[in-house]
């Protein structure tokens, strides 16, 4: 009796795994698709790619002022210091800690 529930367990496993065998989901089909559409709805030019002309630009002066700029950018401004307020007060009361 024991053989017979064994092979009848192992028929019905084959069978049960035979219909996932071969059939493509749709999530199969469509892997990376959602991917390559992306790229290409954000490719203004996708004709670029074949232009071999070299790239022009800005010339030395004008890029060179363009980078101090963006250097200066991160410099701290001197003089004004900024202060913040950071209440501490539980349950509405008017207490507050002024920092540096």
């Amino acid at each position: 009796m024991k053989k017979i529930w064994q092979a009848v367990s192992l028929a019905a496993f084959f069978a049960a795994t035979a219909g996932c065998a071969g059939n493509a989901t749709r999530t199969e089909m469509d892997y990376t698709t959602s991917y390559k559409l992306a790229i290409a709805n954000q490719t203004l030019y996708p004709e670029a790619a074949r232009n071999e002309a070299p790239v022009t630009g800005m010339q030395a002066p004008e890029a060179s002022k363009v980078y101090e700029r963006y250097i200066k950018s991160f410099e701290k401004p001197t003089g004004s210091e900024q202060s913040y307020i950071i209440p501490l007060a539980a349950q509405g009361g008017t207490f507050s800690n002024a920092t540096r």
